[in-house]
């Protein structure tokens, strides 16, 4: 993390990452009290290529994100009739744009399968927009947020899309390119969103909420089991987020304790499974290579053949169980 204002920027992400790992934090973002081997305040430099993380699937939210960007803030919807063809179009520029920008093993996917990905889920959208209504009298996508909180730091986020409706109500929603929907998506994410807006614009939004690119209503998921009844029967790719004044409070809160952290510079490592296998720098960890050598030393123990405790007893000459005299 960069000095000055930048270190101000207190994004969702960081606050996520902290969460999970300060450890983590620090080796992705850098910090101006640590040098990490690049230079003082800079990132970790990432291990050998051959250990780093393919990043196919970043590069298709980013593909996915342009397209929405594009459809609202330059108003194509506007244009009904050549829409289709306008999205498809963004999408494959924005894939050999963002291709070029990303590290991609294509050992996951085919680099045609992910292009598909990225069409098909621009032409979804545009189903589940229509469906869905997401479009109102003011429509922003990739909406910046920096409302200060002290002096210290800022609130921060970019919500995918924001618009207020024909009686003035606020809907933040989030689009994601997940094959299982309701199970990895962190809610806290939109309600961060809802706090960074209630900061900057005074006023609280009506409505959060996941929309799915890959799954319009006549096509849901396969799997519907992390998601509540009310949309397994009647799924329109999209699921809303419940919030209150509460979860703006707590989130506030765990703003300014994670701004504290940041700024004195200590990052205790925090190893849990779940979170190193997405980290670039699991590999390079050795809390956590510590963690899988006891893990593994466990399981190992679990595997071994629990010994019979008499034919013990009777080799090492405890226990005559002959049933007769020893000659």
């Amino acid at each position: 993390m960069k000095q000055g204002n930048e270190m101000k920027n207190l994004y969702w992400s960081h606050v996520k990452m902290m969460r999970e790992c300060p450890q983590k934090f620090l080796w992705h973002k850098g910090h101006p009290l640590h040098d990490l081997g690049a230079g003082q305040g800079k990132p970790k430099p990432l291990p050998p290529e051959d250990q780093r993380q393919s990043e196919h699937h970043l590069l298709m939210g980013s593909v996915l994100s342009k397209v929405v960007e594009d459809l609202y803030n330059h108003e194509l919807w506007r244009d009904p009739k050549n829409l289709p063809q306008k999205v498809e179009e963004i999408a494959r520029k924005e894939f050999v744009f963002e291709e070029q920008r990303r590290y991609c093993l294509w050992s996951y996917m085919t680099r045609e399968d992910c292009i598909d990905i990225c069409v098909k889920g621009a032409l979804n959208y545009l189903r589940i927009m229509k469906e869905n209504r997401f479009l109102g009298v003011w429509n922003k996508s990739e909406l910046k947020m920096t409302p200060s909180v002290n002096k210290y730091f800022n609130a921060s986020g970019i919500a995918d899309l924001v618009y207020r409706d024909k009686q003035d109500q606020i809907h933040i929603l989030d689009g994601k390119n997940a094959t299982t929907p309701g199970k990895y998506e962190d809610e806290d994410q939109l309600r961060w969103y809802a706090l960074c807006f209630r900061l900057q614009y005074g006023k609280m939004p009506h409505r959060l909420g996941f929309f799915y690119f890959r799954y319009p209503s006549d096509n849901p998921p396969e799997n519907l089991s992390n998601v509540e009844e009310e949309y397994r029967e009647n799924w329109t790719g999209f699921i809303e987020v419940d919030f209150d004044l509460n979860d703006i409070k707590r989130l506030a809160s765990e703003a300014v304790e994670t701004s504290k952290a940041i700024h004195r510079g200590v990052f205790e490592p925090n190893p849990v499974p779940k979170h190193c296998s997405m980290c670039a720098y699991e590999s390079v960890c050795e809390e956590r290579q510590a963690q899988k050598q006891r893990n593994a030393a466990k399981r190992g123990l679990r595997r071994t053949k629990t010994p019979d405790p008499l034919k013990e007893i009777e080799e090492t000459g405890f226990l005559d169980l002959s049933f007769g005299s020893k000659k």
